[in-house]
């Protein structure tokens, strides 16, 4: 039973503990006039290699790095503590940049097994050789890590090969960032408004998050023009032996621009979720990957519980979402998730045919609200001739053709298909409250369509009339999600009030830390009466009245939570949070 209301004077020592009690110490680092053999405590004293500060500050620093370009294989051996992390970031304004050219390492930036630490507006760049990696995260077996962040970073040029044109073997690989979770875990990680871009990859992926990791936010990051992979969560591949914690879990994946991510070898998408559980992956727009969004399962096991909703998912080669474990070798199978309210714009190419959907192994998965406007091909999508594929449910979508013509269509039904939206419809059972219509989008054409829904278009008002959950939360635009008493269909809401989209809450606040452990903080400017926490699907699980802006997560199991604050004025806001 959740203790509704923790002691004040708990909550206040709390408050002070989390924001610090001492004052942070900056150290410097400056590659051309530093020395390693100087105390590092002031620029005329500063250290020249960031080696010398990864082993040297204890909690509660701020590494202060003068412009300039730093030759270093950097292996951190510090940590932070609880409240008083270990800050890496550039001098005032200055240009910082780890480059790997003529370093004999295989990695620019190595953490194992350290806690609180944030490494921030810095460039890594520029490693080539079988194996590189810019920066990795990692407990080892017997080991733990929380509290990294790693934010307004730029990750770029860490290839596998000098030849993006390369044709890679299982053998050959590279990666911007990787995390790893073994035995005893990583929590709390922050990947935050970076940039990963012109990375040959190999067999690997740009950002990849895998095994034990419980508690991760990937937010506002550009991924873009890789060869591979853009955002990956990942499990089911023993980087921990325990099956059950085998999994990047408890995450969220938002707001991130994931585009021209494709591969010589394989379908790579934007933002993929291969043996992850309880992710939710939202307000993302993905464009010119191999695929948008994939909820796969490739090993034996399963992707459970992944929402993605109020995304943007246009032009993607092979199809807009693939959904399901494809491997008949395998028992690897996608359940229990949930795929609503995004807008899917001209996906695959008219050679494939595969459409804006492809499902393969998936069962206890809802697809609706969706807009679906396909490529020329004329098809909606693809149902793979492979088990199980059990109580799934598709519906309250719209889906249109450029063809205009519900005779003129496909659907590719396992073994099957269907020629009309009607025989689609009476043959399967799908989409009993969809329509095929033109959902007057306010410009679908390439290379830059705007999936916004004009004043009369049929898709506003005709989501599901149940779906409640989601009141509160945002469109793709920051905007109020419901409005008109009735959720409209795709990745944008119209107010049918002002003609305009809606505003956004006049409740606007942050929560910090996220991901969180015992207790949430809040910042807001509003005065603050009431605080209830949700799960994904809108059930209310508990409320409070906060002190201190703050809240008692005690009792609450790890996952993805939404916070709902009520203002004295009776106005409202959301926002999503990790418990780990």
């Amino acid at each position: 039973m959740i203790n509704p209301r923790a002691p004040y004077i708990l909550l206040f020592v709390f408050s002070l503990l989390g924001s610090g009690l001492f004052s942070q110490v900056n150290y410097y680092v400056d590659a051309t006039s530093g020395n390693d053999t100087y105390t590092g405590l002031s620029l005329a004293q500063a250290w020249k290699t960031i080696q010398k500060a990864c082993n040297s500050v204890p909690a509660n620093s701020v590494v202060q790095i003068k412009g300039g370009t730093y030759h270093e294989n950097l292996v951190v051996n510090v940590s932070g503590t609880s409240g008083n992390p270990i800050v890496f970031r550039n001098y005032q304004n200055d240009s910082v940049f780890i480059d790997g050219a003529g370093t004999a390492g295989t990695i620019l930036l190595q953490i194992t097994d350290k806690n609180y630490l944030t490494f921030e507006n810095m460039v890594f760049q520029n490693l080539t050789l079988n194996g590189a990696q810019g920066i990795l995260a990692e407990s080892t077996v017997a080991g733990t890590s929380t509290g990294l962040v790693f934010r307004k970073l730029v990750i770029r040029h860490i290839n596998w090969t000098a030849s993006a044109a390369s044709i890679p073997t299982s053998n050959d690989n590279a990666q911007a960032l990787i995390v790893y979770g073994r035995d005893n875990g990583l929590t709390n990680l922050v990947i935050d408004s970076c940039r990963v871009y012109s990375n040959i990859l190999g067999f690997s992926e740009a950002v990849s998050i895998d095994g034990n990791v419980s508690g991760f936010q990937v937010s506002g990051c550009q991924v873009h023009d890789n060869t591979n992979i853009g955002i990956l969560a990942a499990g089911n591949y023993g980087t921990c032996s325990v099956p059950a914690n085998d999994h990047a879990r408890n995450g969220l994946i938002y707001q991130n621009t994931c585009s021209k991510n494709v591969s010589a070898y394989a379908t790579s998408a934007g933002i993929y979720v291969d043996g992850g559980r309880s992710v939710v992956v939202y307000r993302n727009s993905c464009s010119q990957n191999g695929s948008g969004i994939e909820l796969g399962c490739e090993q034996s096991g399963t992707t459970d519980s992944i929402t993605v909703k109020n995304n943007l998912v246009f032009n993607n080669q092979y199809t807009g979402l693939a959904i399901g474990g494809y491997d008949v070798n395998t028992t690897g199978q996608v359940l229990n998730s949930v795929v609503r309210n995004n807008s899917f714009f001209n996906n695959n190419s008219p050679t494939n045919n595969s459409g804006e959907i492809d499902m393969t192994k998936a069962s206890n998965c809802v697809i609706e609200n969706n807009v679906f406007y396909t490529s020329s091909s004329n098809t909606l999508f693809t149902v793979e001739n492979i088990s199980p594929q059990t109580n799934n449910t598709i519906d309250y979508n719209c889906w249109y053709t450029p063809a205009n013509d519900t005779g003129s269509l496909t659907v590719n039904w396992r073994s099957g298909g269907y020629s009309t939206f009607d025989t689609y419809r009476s043959g399967t059972g799908m989409d009993a409250h969809s329509f095929y219509g033109n959902p007057l989008l306010n410009n679908a054409v390439l290379p830059a369509p705007d999936l916004h829904l004009l004043n009369a278009s049929p898709c506003v008002n005709k989501g599901n009339p149940l779906t409640t959950s989601s009141s509160g939360e945002t469109d793709y635009d920051g905007n109020i999600r419901i409005a008109g008493g009735r959720i409209d269909m795709g990745a944008y809401e119209f107010s049918p009030v002002s003609g305009v989209f809606e505003k956004k809450f006049s409740v606007s606040f942050t929560v910090y830390p996220n991901p969180a452990a015992d207790y949430l903080f809040f910042r807001t400017d509003v005065t603050v009466t009431g605080a209830e926490v949700l799960d994904t699907r809108g059930k209310v699980l508990f409320s409070q009245k906060p002190a201190l802006n703050c809240i008692s997560l005690s009792g609450l199991s790890s996952g993805v939570y939404l916070l709902r604050l009520v203002s004295e004025e009776g106005l409202s806001g959301e926002a999503y949070f990790v418990r780990f």
